[in-house]
């Protein structure tokens, strides 16, 4: 009997921990999208890995240095962004988050409304999760 209650614990515990990783995962793209709008670099360099490849629905791919300095150049201004999560997958220390979402930005001085299909792919590091890549489609 104590085996069996000891593997529903385990497996309970089991669950807890995975709905912990995915809540903390929302949480990570939410403050990413904060810190887009805020122009809050800080943010931006802890959530970012490195060597990410940031892809954008018009073909243009940025690095995470082009993402801080195109922020305070303005070639791009983040006003408002709305997501909503499709799917996501957590597989160890990496996930895939599909979400629509809508964008109020200006491009170059230039205001835009966008309703993309977006994927990211996130690792979990010992500083939390960074997003390794992203691309997007307009939908």
């Amino acid at each position: 009997m104590r085996y069996i209650v000891t593997i529903v614990f385990l497996f309970i515990a089991g669950a807890s921990f995975a709905q912990a990783d995915s809540v903390s995962l929302k949480k990570a793209v939410a403050d990413f999208n904060k810190a887009l709008i805020n122009k809050d670099s800080v943010t931006i360099k802890k959530l970012v890995y490195d060597k990410i490849t940031y892809g954008h629905s018009n073909g243009w791919i940025q690095s995470r240095k082009d993402i801080i300095d195109d922020l305070y150049s303005g070639k791009i201004v983040y006003n408002v962004i709305d997501q909503y999560f499709d799917n996501i997958i957590l597989d160890g220390s990496t996930a895939s988050v599909r979400e629509t979402a809508n964008l109020n930005v200006e491009m170059a001085g230039k205001p835009l409304q966008l309703k993309l299909k977006i994927l990211q792919v996130w690792i979990w590091k010992k500083k939390g999760w960074q997003l390794f890549s992203r691309q997007s489609v307009k939908n």
